[in-house]
């Protein structure tokens, strides 16, 4: 890791790879078996994806690296509720693929959706990477951060839409069923893009009310999330 990242931002990159540790025992837990090629062909993806995006944090924005391993004062409540439920729907996601395309085999997607979904993800978590590395300011929760002088961002993808981290989860979300190969995990999934959606509605309306200079920046790129849409 690059010199300027700190203990929070190793604490970041501990959380990450917990996750994902978390995310596979689930997964296989629930298809009762270990020989599950798309299930390792999706963590082998995921984790590189990480790595990438880590090491370009460290190396370009330290700070915004540190800063998503460190919670600052004044966090919205309905945040708050938002991590919780995203870590239960994400574990529902693994839960229901292992159920689904290996222990009972309700559905099984074709086997070609899985480097589509690469694909898609690998856009997705680029787009997000790009969000993180131009906004000093994208730490985990939301909050208005007085302590670190908080201004809008203007530039990268924040040109295009007002929450491009936020475009960039729900691309990645999407594919996760095809990788995995289970029709019934567009259930969690899509229950996590609407979870995602409404963070979307509430964090615009805080950034609108609190952050000197937004509601001018709405003026400017007029979508939240998805260009030419909303």
């Amino acid at each position: 890791m690059a010199s300027g990242v700190e203990s929070s931002g190793m604490r970041y990159v501990a959380q990450r790879l917990a996750l994902l540790v978390v995310f596979a025992c689930t997964l296989f837990a629930a298809a009762g078996r270990l020989d599950w090629p798309r299930a390792w062909g999706y963590l082998l993806v995921v984790c590189l994806l990480d790595i990438v995006t880590l090491s370009l944090l460290a190396v370009l924005a330290p700070e915004t690296l540190n800063r998503r391993g460190t919670m600052g004062a004044g966090v919205k409540p309905f945040d708050k509720a938002f991590a919780a439920l995203w870590l239960i729907l994400s574990l529902c996601t693994a839960a229901l693929a292992g159920l689904d395309a290996v222990r009972f085999g309700w559905s099984q997607l074709p086997e070609f959706l899985f480097g589509v979904g690469a694909l898609v993800v690998t856009l997705g978590v680029g787009f997000g990477t790009w969000a993180m590395v131009v906004n000093e300011h994208f730490e985990q929760l939301v909050r208005i951060q007085d302590d670190r002088a908080h201004c809008v961002v203007t530039s990268g993808p924040y040109r295009l839409i007002r929450h491009p981290g936020y475009l960039g989860f729900i691309v990645g979300a999407l594919a996760t069923p095809g990788m995995l190969g289970s029709a019934w995990t567009f259930v969690p999934a899509g229950l996590l893009v609407l979870l995602v959606v409404v963070r979307t509605h509430l964090e615009d309306g805080v950034l609108r009310r609190e952050l000197p200079g937004y509601e001018e920046y709405t003026r400017q790129t007029r979508f939240r999330l998805v260009p030419l849409i909303w």
